[in-house]
Formats: C-alpha cells, structure tokens, sequence
C-alpha cells in the first residue's frame, strides 16, 4: 500500500511572506514579491498591476523582467522623450475581462493575466510572460492560482507601506527645501536686521532702521527696525526723489532731512542716516533715531554708524551679485530646456507651449501673482531633468527620474518655493498614481497640478511620432475621462471652460 505525501496548504503563504521580511524601503519587498512569482511559476517576466482608489484602472505598480526577457524580433518603438524598447502599458482601463484568467497582448508581448482578488473584488492584476504563443503552460496557470491570494495580500500591504513611505519622504523633503529657499531669501534680512542690532546697542540710541532699494525700481521698502514707533513703515515716504531724506549730497556720503513734519509727527528727536550706495546709485539707508526732545544723537555714533553702514552696503552688493548669477544660472537652465525641445520635431516649442498654457491656467484660477510667476518659471524649464535620458532601456529611469533631477538644479536658489516644488511634482497624479513620490490630492504642490494639466493638454495637442495630433473635442474628451484620475478636478474644469472658450489651444489645435 503507497501513501501520496500530501501538500503542506501553509507553504505557499510562508513562501510569499517571505517578502515581507526584506529589509529596506517597500519597494524592495514588493521586488522581493515578484522574484518570488518569477521563482514560483517559472516565467521571466512578472507585472504587478493594482486597482486605483476609484477603481477606474488598473495602474503598473512594479515589473520584473529578466534579461533576454523581450523576444529578439521585437524592435524598439518610438515614444515619449527618446526611444525606449517596449514596456508593458502604464495604465490599464477597468473592464470586466480583466476579473477572469485571459491571454493578452501587451507592447512587451503577449502575457497571461490572473486577477488579484480580496473580499470577493478585484484588487489588482498579475502578469506573467511573455508567451510565444497564446497558449498558457499549465504549470504556469496551475502554480500562478496556487499563489493569488497570497501575493493580493502582501501586495496590497506593501503598497499600502509603500505610500506612508513615500508621503512621509516628501513632507520631509518639502519641509527641508522650504527651510533651505527661505533662509536663502532671508539671510539678507537676517543679517541687517542683526547689524542694526548691534548698531542701536553701540550707540546707545532708541532705534533705527534699514530700508533696500526693491530690485527693478527706486522705491525704498523697509527691511529692519528697531525700536521705531508704530506704524512707522506706513507712513514715511522713503523714495529718494520725495521722500524723507533729500539724496542731492549722497555722493558725498550724506543725506539731508526734508520731511520735517513726519519726523516730528513720529516724535524722533534725532535722526542720523548714511546712504548705502553702489557706483553712486542708492541701495538703501542705514539710520539711527532717538526721541524725545534732548535726545541728540552723540557725533561719536557716527564713525561707528559709518562702520555698521560699510558692512550692510556689502552686504547689498553680495546679494546683488549672488542675484545676478542667479539669473545667468536660470538662463543656462532655460538654455538646456530649449535644447532639449530642438532634439525632437514633436517637442518643438514645449516648453514654450506648456508656460503660456500653465500661465492661462493659474490666472484663471486667481493664483496670486507672485506664484503664477513661479508656475512660469517652473513650466519654463520643468522638463530639464531629462537632459540625461539616454536611448536604450536607461531612458525609462532617466523619464521616471526627471522631475527630481531637474528640481535638484534649481531648488539651491532664493527663488519662490513653488518653482522647485512645481518641477518636482509635475508628474504625480491627482489620485496618487503618479511618479516620483506618488502623491496624491492636494498634497501635491498647486504649481505641479497646474503644470500637469498643463503638459497633458500640450502633448496631447502636438503629437508624437506614433499618435498623431488631437483637436479640441478629443482633448476635452480625455480631461473629462481623466478628471479625478490624473488631472485636479477643478483645474480640469477650468483647462475646459478655456478650451470651451477657444483661449487654452493654440491655433493649429483648436479644430
């Protein structure tokens, strides 16, 4: 009498919990989990496809291929920003074919599809191939059915870990690049403010202050104060040409009071001011006040003033400098970004084409001023980061890493926070599917929306070599579909008023 060794039922669980227990960012063990499928089944190639939070697609959320994978015969296809050999489909609308088994065909060959199911609904997609021809191996099928269930589990929590992971790293990103943007926009500030400090302890008078020539025009705008009265900033005039000190002597070094009034409104009893000049012209004002009748300033006070002045008219000139090679820097930028579109017939004038769209989009939005300005600078050079996409196989991690590549060019500079935060966001989508950091909702920056939608409507608008160019109602057509997918739904509800309204599309698409 023989006896048939019966099969352990746990040991495929143990098999594909194993994942769980790589250590290592999510991603890591969700890699482990295909390895483990590959291992299992016996096929090459493994895809992991999970369901959207609305359950309209099925989005790729990991691949594993192994080399030799692709069949020889199958050339590489033109797409996107370079040409890349063939990838199974990003996204996968939702369908009643994909809750059974079935063969389908994909860019990467032809695989066999299993639902991923919990609690009676379909969570995702497992695909394994490729085949040579539609016929699945029934040791395939059979060991892929053995591990569904499993996999649906570990998948989903790891995806799930996978996002706190993500949305963590970005907060603390964000968090970081703001602190670093805003202590460069501050540091100026920081400084004079110290400066004058130390000026109104040395001295021994009431206050003072520091006003800076705003960049661009001759108005005076206060910078730092101390110990000046209420209100002070409101109501004095500091324009060199009518305000309260007359500049005729600046040359010279001094400065003359001309509004009397306002001094004694204020109540200073003393007042002792020096320009800040660079080749005669006014960068700003250093002065110190006390109040009060019998308050004169000591004549001592001003070699020290004279000092303290030196040192913030440096300090003016540094940023100035520091401000001008910020603008050749974003030049250079801009630069490489107009390369970049010359390389490819289709992406001629992107970036042009996505500014002027991106700007319509925030000022029909009522984003205030400074941060469409932002969002032009963002758009301008948001694609920058592909400068180092290579053709072959590496261009698809160069694509998946543009966005943090180019922010990292820029985030190091004084500029709006909404610049780098836009670039590094612009292809995160609305219902967290997007790359790098798959945010989602208004955790992704208003700056990286807008550039989103305004990018889709720009690519869709021109074309590329395997889809030619679609007109306005296509386009309308696919915001609507994508609306709450990829794109905000109120930025997509203002892309269609203004296409509605024939301002959004430039002349060649509005058919």
């Amino acid at each position: 009498m023989s006896f048939r060794r019966r099969r352990d039922p746990t040991a495929n669980w143990r098999t594909v919990l194993d994942a769980l227990s790589v250590a290592g960012p999510a991603t890591d063990r969700i890699d482990a989990l295909l390895g483990i499928v590959s291992a299992h089944t016996g096929a090459p190639a493994v895809y992991l496809y999970l369901a959207d939070e609305g359950g309209r697609r099925f989005h790729l959320e990991r691949s594993r291929a192994a080399v030799g994978a692709r069949r020889a015969a199958e050339a590489p296809v033109e797409g996107g920003a370079e040409s890349m050999a063939p990838t199974p489909p990003l996204e996968l609308s939702r369908a009643p074919e994909w809750d059974s088994e079935r063969i389908a065909p994909t860019p990467a060959g032809i695989v066999f599809s299993t639902p991923l199911r919990l609690r009676d609904e379909t969570v995702g997609l497992l695909q394994i191939g490729p085949l040579d021809r539609e016929q699945v191996p029934a040791a395939w099928r059979k060991r892929l059915a053995e591990i569904a269930f499993p996999v649906a589990v570990v998948a989903v929590r790891a995806h799930g870990e996978e996002r706190l992971q993500r949305e963590l790293g970005a907060l603390a990103a964000r968090e970081s690049v703001g602190r670093r943007l805003q202590g460069s926009a501050m540091e100026l500030e920081r400084y004079v403010s110290l400066l004058l400090a130390m000026a109104v302890a040395a001295t021994g008078v009431d206050g003072g202050f520091v006003a800076i020539v705003d960049e661009g025009v001759e108005h005076l705008s206060l910078r730092a104060s101390s110990g000046m009265p209420d209100g002070f900033a409101e109501s004095v005039d500091l324009d060199p040409r009518t305000g309260l000190f007359d500049w005729s002597a600046a040359g010279d070094g001094a400065l003359f009071l001309r509004d009397v009034d306002t001094v004694a409104r204020l109540g200073i009893g003393s007042l002792l001011a020096v320009p800040l000049l660079e080749d005669g012209r006014p960068l700003g004002i250093f002065a110190l006040a006390s109040f009060g009748r019998g308050a004169p300033i000591e004549l001592e006070a001003l070699e020290l003033l004279a000092t303290f002045a030196e040192q913030s008219q440096q300090a003016l000139r540094n940023d100035r400098l520091f401000r001008s090679f910020v603008g050749g820097y974003l030049e250079t930028v801009r630069g490489l970004a107009r390369s970049l579109d010359a390389r490819r017939p289709h992406t001629h004038g992107h970036h042009g084409e996505v500014t002027r769209v991106a700007v319509l989009l925030a000022g029909a939005l009522g984003v205030p001023q400074d941060e469409v300005e932002a969002i032009r600078s963002a758009a301008g050079i948001h694609d920058v980061g592909m400068a180092g996409a290579v053709s072959g196989e590496e261009s698809y991690q160069a694509d998946y890493e543009h966005p943090t590549v180019g922010a990292g060019l820029i985030e190091h500079l004084p500029l709006h926070p909404a610049v780098a935060a836009g670039i590094a966001a612009h292809h995160e989508w609305f219902d967290g599917w997007g790359f790098p950091h798959g945010l989602a909702g208004e955790s992704i920056p208003l700056a990286g929306r807008i550039l989103a939608a305004a990018e889709f409507v720009v690519e869709m608008a021109a074309g590329d070599p395997v889809r030619a160019p679609w007109g306005a109602e296509r386009i309308a057509a696919e915001i609507r579909q994508r609306r709450g997918s990829q794109l905000d739904p109120t930025i997509a509800d203002c892309a269609l008023e203004l296409i509605a309204a024939g301002s959004l599309l430039s002349d060649g698409a509005s058919g």
